[in-house]
């Protein structure tokens, strides 16, 4: 009789670790989906980083004021509008939008700051 429930014990056992690691596997592969991006998600962040790391160069750059500088990414192309005081600002503002990893192109809007404004 003791054999009978040394084997029912070991068959339970065995069914409990077969179903926790298939319940473990089922978890580990469901959280990696949830955490990926989908690929417009992917592209935001990407165009948002692209954006950040344009507005830190233009930021970290001497002679240029960025304050009234707006950076706006998408798939590489960056987008700068606003003002800056001078008409070099301008430029320097593109050569360094240029220069940053990652873009491909700049449009510039930016204007020169009119005076008393």
């Amino acid at each position: 009789m003791t054999t009978l429930k040394n084997i029912a014990v070991t068959c339970l056992a065995v069914t409990a670790l077969i179903g926790t690691t298939y319940a473990s596997a089922q978890t580990d592969s469901g959280t990696a989906d949830s955490s990926s991006l989908s690929p417009k998600k992917e592209i935001r962040a990407q165009n948002r980083q692209l954006a950040k790391t344009v507005r830190h160069a233009l930021t970290h750059t001497k002679d240029l004021t960025s304050s009234g500088i707006t950076v706006l990414a998408r798939g590489g192309i960056v987008t700068l509008d606003g003002t800056v005081p001078t008409d070099e600002e301008i430029q320097v503002a593109t050569n360094v939008a240029s220069n940053v990893p990652g873009v491909h192109a700049v449009t510039n809007n930016l204007l020169m700051q009119e005076e008393g404004h």
